[in-house]
């Protein structure tokens, strides 16, 4: 039996995700698995981006969230457009937030999974967040994450089943590796989430100081490529949304 830090794991971002990881089994060989998978996925990041938006365009409830204050997006539209709040597949926001969206998908597929690679899949569960450690207001529900979630799990998975560059034992194993890898990404949504403690104010400080330091480092990186990327013409933000006013530190 192994003995559990209860604190570290809601301050101490790489021991969540090794405690997280251990338990559901997702190894360094489903890591490996899911790069493998690059050759396939990468080609199909821009079908599955597609898919995505054309699923949040059938509900106003996702929908609308793309008419609040975007992080990393100044909108060039006049006043009377953002007072109108129209969001069309071809508005700016859409063609910025399906940027985020191919980025993190290829970034799957390549990155190595390190601290940084982490700090940047906590950061896609938190910049959509409504908290004090950040600017936009952008919040969306618990609810409309995970319905996401489930949905591109079930694009990718399916277009990974249907696959015959693998042989049958390989592609399983892809798969599996997936379905893990979905299950610690949503993890690092829901303890933005979930309020099922309450921190020790010493707690709270440690846990403020990690996230302004990884935000820190994400908004630099953001920053590089946009310089790079200046016709895409932005400097961080992320993909899929996330909500809710944090649970750590709540009372």
């Amino acid at each position: 039996m192994q003995t559990i830090d209860h604190d570290r794991l809601y301050t101490d971002l790489q021991y969540r995700f090794d405690y997280v990881s251990q338990f559901i089994g997702f190894s360094k060989r489903d890591q490996e698995l899911i790069q493998l998978s690059g050759t396939v996925v990468g080609g199909l990041v821009p079908t599955i981006v597609d898919a995505v938006y054309d699923k949040l365009s059938n509900y106003d409830i996702t929908w609308n969230h793309f008419a609040q204050e975007q992080e990393g997006l100044q909108l060039k539209q006049d006043e009377a457009s953002k007072q109108a709040n129209q969001v069309t597949m071809g508005s700016e926001v859409i063609t910025f937030r399906k940027t985020m969206l191919t980025k993190y998908l290829k970034k799957l597929v390549t990155a190595e999974w390190n601290l940084s690679y982490l700090k940047y899949l906590d950061w896609v569960g938190h910049i959509h967040t409504t908290t004090p450690l950040k600017k936009s207001t952008i919040n969306v529900e618990y609810i409309h994450i995970n319905a996401l979630f489930g949905y591109v799990a079930a694009v990718v998975v399916g277009t990974l089943q249907k696959c015959d560059e693998w042989d049958e034992e390989v592609r399983d194993d892809i798969v599996n590796a997936y379905n893990k890898f979905f299950w610690v990404q949503n993890d690092l949504f829901a303890r933005y989430y979930v309020k099922d403690r309450v921190l020790s104010e010493k707690e709270i400080r440690a846990v403020e100081a990690e996230e302004r330091a990884k935000e820190d480092v994400i908004r630099k990186q953001l920053r590089s490529e946009s310089l790079i990327n200046s016709a895409v013409g932005f400097a961080a933000g992320t993909i899929l949304g996330a909500i809710g006013f944090r649970y750590l530190g709540s009372k």
